[in-house]
């Protein structure tokens, strides 16, 4: 297994968290500063979601372990480049499947394969950053429709955040009846948390009962287009 992919990273980010003073039970293990983009084209298309992943520090730096810089402190970009691959790999996994759920009219739409992904190293911040373009398989007319675009982690491992100005937003080709609404994730009462603190370090055996309270955190954007 290389240590570059982003499943087994984020299981041994989670090993480390738990050797951690004070976040022994602590989920998630990794937290993302996310951005969206929905690609709404001209006739009211919903044809693909552009994505940045911004990564914890934590995470940040140990996925650069072991990685050298070159001179005057960045990072190869053959080495970012395989990363991302490599990432892109883990995530088209089912169970993950890029963190991102698609749904018009009850109806789980498919991907095309991915576009545009990148792993940049943020030097001010200190952060990893993964970007990626999610085409849908076939573009869907959103006149009269909505499309409800949910992204989370299932198993609770990754959080997500869409707090910055921004975050959500059309394409600029995009028709003006055409509008975005975010739903946040529901706040989570301290019986809740305790139970998600007992998740256990293999997301693949989580119990039903707490994969029902993760599918409450996701975060929810609705595009909607008028008819005209």
């Amino acid at each position: 297994m290389r240590r570059t992919d982003l499943s087994a990273v984020t299981r041994r980010v989670a090993a480390l968290a738990l050797c951690l003073p004070g976040v022994a039970l602590a989920h998630p293990h990794m937290w993302i500063d996310a951005r969206a983009v929905f690609d709404v084209d001209a006739a009211g298309n919903l044809t693909a979601i552009e994505q940045r992943w911004m990564f914890d520090e934590m995470f940040s730096t140990y996925a650069m372990q072991g990685v050298k810089k070159q001179k005057g402190g960045a990072y190869p970009p053959d080495k970012l480049r395989a990363m991302a691959d490599d990432w892109m790999q883990a995530l088209e996994d089912p169970i993950s499947h890029y963190f991102t759920r698609v749904t018009v009219d009850g109806e789980s739409l498919k991907y095309a394969p991915p576009r545009d992904s990148a792993v940049q190293w943020d030097a001010k911040l200190q952060r990893l950053v993964l970007r990626f373009t999610l085409p849908l398989a076939q573009p869907v007319a959103l006149a009269g429709k909505q499309a409800d675009i949910d992204i989370y982690d299932p198993t609770y491992f990754v959080a997500y955040a869409f707090d910055a100005p921004g975050a959500i937003t059309l394409a600029s080709s995009a028709p003006s009846t055409c509008k975005p609404t975010y739903r946040p994730p529901r706040q989570l009462d301290y019986a809740t948390m305790q139970q998600l603190a007992a998740i256990p370090p293999d997301p693949d055996s989580l119990p039903d009962e707490l994969l029902a309270i993760t599918k409450g955190l996701t975060h929810r954007v609705e595009v909607a287009c008028a008819a005209s």
